[in-house]
């Protein structure tokens, strides 16, 4: 079709339509629309893109562990197959560095951020409120009204059905190592367990929920070691990530006990044979890679800064290999 015709249908001059072709951000919002409605109505819309994203940035704490890889390769093959410029940022888990990232698209539009918060309480987001980017939260979850696209795994189900995994195997303890409760995802996780306890009418008097730090093997290791040599009775752990399950088995493995005999585990994300050294590990993972690549592509679809509210929650897969029976 050509531009008169577009012009024609759309009651948008020749000049306008042309400029919009070479830069859809380069004229109003309302001119944008107005277009898309009208290409839309004649069945064309997709035969020309007028999407307002044009760059898709990347910001997440690290590449330590699984989830994040996956959920990098993820937007990595959208943005390859729609041929998107594309950057990541490193926050490191600070919140100041967040702030950094920010600041340095404040001027800009037409970008697409899919943003993995770092950890820490926060009572304020790292941008503006008048950003003209679009923002996609990703596996944390924060209660922001400014922020409506989420892409969100479903931490509490998973987690109360992996409890339920340790104790129908035979676990009469279990605990739960988790990362920090300013953490949505800890959080979850936690909840879920809980559920699962009260459910089996297991003794709630006890102290069940460990915190360590999701970013640190230490303190998974730290928190084993401190139990056992407290003498705290548990025989399942239900470890909420892949970095704290590295040092709660080595702390297991340097304590000669054995798993599942001894103690029952369940993990959250995916090990490597370099981690578990030849244990079969049953383990909770989410589809990062098509969270990160449906997060990317939701972005891409987007026709102004204006975006309605989408929360899309996903549902974990289980990879049972037996550890979590005694």
């Amino acid at each position: 079709m050509k531009i008169r015709e577009i012009s024609e249908m759309s009651g948008i001059s020749i000049a306008t339509i042309s400029r919009m072709l070479k830069n859809p951000n380069s004229v109003k919002e309302s001119t944008r629309l107005k277009l898309a409605n009208a290409l839309e109505s004649n069945g064309i819309e997709q035969f020309i893109n007028l999407n307002y994203i044009k760059k898709i940035m990347l910001i997440i704490p690290n590449l330590n562990n699984s989830f994040y890889l996956d959920l990098f390769n993820g937007v990595v093959y959208t943005v390859q197959n729609k041929n998107i410029p594309f950057e990541i940022y490193l926050s490191n888990e600070s919140m100041e560095e967040e702030i950094k990232i920010f600041s340095r698209i404040k001027d800009d539009n037409g970008i697409g951020v899919i943003w993995i918060p770092a950890s820490g309480k926060r009572d304020n987001l790292p941008y503006e409120s008048d950003n003209s980017n679009i923002i996609a939260l990703v596996d944390r979850d924060l209660n922001f009204d400014s922020i409506y696209i989420k892409g969100l795994s479903d931490n509490f189900s998973a987690a109360k059905q992996a409890a339920d995994l340790l104790i129908e195997g035979g676990s009469k303890n279990p605990i739960i190592i988790t990362g920090s409760p300013d953490l949505s995802n800890a959080r979850e996780r936690r909840d879920g367990f809980l559920e699962s306890i009260k459910n089996h009418f297991l003794d709630d008097s006890v102290n069940r929920v460990y915190y360590g730090n999701f970013s640190d093997i230490q303190s998974g290791y730290n928190i084993v070691k401190k139990l056992l040599n407290d003498k705290v009775v548990f025989d399942s752990i239900l470890a909420a990530n892949q970095i704290l399950a590295i040092g709660i088995l080595k702390a297991i493995n340097e304590s000669n006990l054995s798993i599942p005999k001894d103690i029952s585990i369940i993990v959250f994300d995916k090990l490597t044979k370099m981690e578990v050294e030849g244990i079969q590990i049953s383990e909770v993972v989410f589809p990062a890679f098509d969270i990160g690549a449906n997060t990317a592509k939701v972005l891409l679809e987007q026709k102004s800064s204006n975006s309605l509210k989408q929360i899309y929650n996903y549902s974990a897969r289980f990879y049972l290999r037996g550890s979590e029976n005694k």
